[in-house]
């Protein structure tokens, strides 16, 4: 015993030297001195319990040094062999690892883990055989380790060896006993092997084993139907039903039956006693239920799928995922009053449920019932923090209840808390000051906030656009504007906007024939009272003034109530905005 403390104090010290401050060349001299006076095995241990403390850290090749110091004192240690496999594994050089790991295999023979990671490798290198060999090893050496088996039987079933696959199947049941796992893998066995008597034996076997189970009883009855076998599938149901009238189970492959073979009556009659079993998991009922409803949406049968959802609601009053499903329906029908309630219900019920608050911000934007909107938005913020739709909508009724000081400002700190993985957001919302700053005519603001909206997102046209464009109207660095507006008819060549943009800004560099081109081009797509005053003032540039005089009655006649395009049409002549943002 007090060998084995003085060891342990070594390397403890040893350990401690390692790790402390050296403060002069003549302490790590006494460390490296030290270090080599000990014992071959202090040394191996020191080096060892550094390549532990470095793999927590993540530095696995100083890890990697520190195991082959321990392997050049002891080339026959299987741990410090297998760590050093896990230490090439994680920088990548699996060569390296696999034959670290054959060492260690080969020096601890007996050692199933390193036996089981060797196995791996082999799957991941698809040499299903060597893996096979592994494991019927380990199975013949660990006998009531059902876990080797199973991984046999998958390798089995990859090299399709029927005969292995069936015996191991055996081996399993023999030890677990019967089960519905391993029942349904043979079921599935003979059936590929189309020995479907064989199947419906095994599935009795369960059914014996567990009789008050009626659901294998439905699980043999599926089978038969599956098989084409219907007279004894429907005889099969109809004996659980006799036992228990509103089985499930059986109710639900009943359903299947009569849906499938378009008796809607006795479908919609199965499915609505299967309701109310309860031992039938509520995951099993919605699926085909949601099928079925959407078969009657179809059909528009209405008043059949609403009786349906109602006797659902009466069985799972506290089910969030029913209210939603009902929802769900509710809105593809446009009864969006109740969708509304019922979205709530389930809001309620599970809060986390983030589909359904989107939905009812759906139903509030459909509805323009803003004040809604905004209090839904607040409230799923707090809930999900993370999803920019939520600080979207805030925005947006800020602005639509006009408090627009404070929408800039919750801009502004959204765009201070979102991290770089919702720049596009950013940009975005950025755009929405920018323009607002526009119409504020804070000028220098709002282009510093075009520039920083297309800082986080180089491809948003909207806000390139935009600033292009107010660019233009001030007279300030149109070449920029230029390039702006170009990429954006590269983008969206048919977008009537970015054209009439991209035209007005060759306007106001005076390259007129281009201009009218582009504007030409514009009203093939849109004709609206800016862009036909724009087409105007090219028109006239042109030397064609009685077609520009038509087309600026036309952006009258359109809604523009301007008084300088008053002043054109009384005097027919081009007269230009005051560029006052300059």
């Amino acid at each position: 015993m007090k060998h084995i403390i003085t060891t342990l104090f070594i390397i403890h010290y040893s350990l401690f030297i390692a790790n402390a401050q050296v403060d002069s060349v003549f302490q790590q001299k006494i460390a490296d001195d030290e270090l080599r006076d000990s014992t071959a095995q202090q040394r191996f241990d020191f080096h060892y319990y550094e390549g532990e403390r470095l793999k927590q850290h993540s530095d696995y090749r100083a890890a990697i040094q520190q195991f082959t110091q321990c392997l050049e004192i002891d080339s026959m240690n299987a741990a410090a062999w297998f760590e050093l496999s896990k230490m090439y594994q994680f920088t990548n050089q699996y060569s390296l690892a696999y034959n670290s790991l054959l060492k260690a295999v080969k020096i601890a023979p007996k050692n199933a883990f390193y036996k089981e990671v060797q196995a791996a490798y082999c799957i991941n290198s698809k040499d299903y055989e060597q893996a096979i060999l592994i494991f019927e090893s380990l199975a013949k050496q660990n006998i009531g380790k059902v876990s080797y088996l199973y991984n046999l039987y998958d390798l089995y079933v990859a090299k399709k060896l029927n005969n292995k696959i069936l015996a191991t199947l055996n081996k399993i049941e023999t030890l677990n006993g019967i089960s519905e796992e391993v029942t349904m893998m043979k079921v599935e066995f003979f059936t590929k092997q189309k020995q479907q008597k064989k199947a419906i034996k095994e599935i009795k076997k369960l059914i014996a084993k567990y009789p008050a189970e009626t659901n294998y009883q439905a699980v043999l009855g599926q089978y038969y139907m599956m098989i084409g076998d219907t007279i004894n599938g429907l005889q099969t149901f109809n004996s659980v039903l006799a036992k228990r009238q509103n089985d499930g189970y059986a109710l639900m492959q009943l359903f299947y039956y009569y849906h499938n073979n378009g008796n809607d009556e006795k479908a919609n009659d199965c499915l609505t006693k299967a309701m109310s079993d309860k031992n039938v998991d509520i995951a099993e009922k919605l699926e085909p239920f949601a099928r079925y409803v959407n078969s009657l949406i179809d059909k528009k049968q209405y008043s059949v799928a609403e009786k349906l959802f109602v006797e659902l609601l009466k069985n799972y009053p506290n089910e969030s995922e029913v209210y939603s499903m009902y929802a769900a329906y509710l809105f593809d029908i446009k009864n969006f009053t109740q969708a509304e309630e019922n979205l709530l219900t389930a809001i309620s019920l599970a809060p986390d449920g983030e589909e359904n608050w989107e939905t009812l911000a759906e139903i509030y934007i459909r509805n323009d019932s803003t004040e809604k909107l905004a209090k839904l938005a607040e409230d799923a913020e707090k809930i999900f923090p993370k999803n920019s739709r939520w600080a979207y909508y805030r925005i947006s009724t800020l602005f639509k209840f006009e408090k627009k000081s404070e929408a800039m400002a919750l801009i502004d700190a959204y765009v201070e808390s979102f991290d770089d993985k919702e720049n596009n957001f950013k940009s975005l919302i950025l755009n929405i000051k920018a323009d607002e700053l526009m119409q504020q005519k804070r000028y220098s603001e709002a282009f510093a906030a075009y520039e920083k909206s297309i800082e986080f997102n180089s491809g948003n046209i909207s806000a390139m656009n935009n600033y292009a464009y107010f660019l233009s109207e001030c007279g300030l660095e149109l070449r920029k504007a230029e390039l702006m507006s170009g990429k954006t008819i590269q983008a969206e060549p048919q977008n009537a906007t970015f054209l009439d943009t991209y035209a007005w800004i060759l306007f106001k560099e005076g390259d007129f024939r281009s201009a009218k081109f582009y504007i030409e081009r514009a009203l093939n797509y849109a004709a609206n009272a800016e862009l036909l005053e724009h087409y105007g003032d090219i028109l006239f540039h042109t030397n064609e003034p009685e077609k520009a005089v038509e087309q600026w009655v036309k952006s009258k006649v359109a809604g523009n109530e301007s008084e300088i395009l008053k002043k054109k049409i009384d005097e027919k002549k081009y007269f230009p905005k005051e560029e006052e943002c300059k």
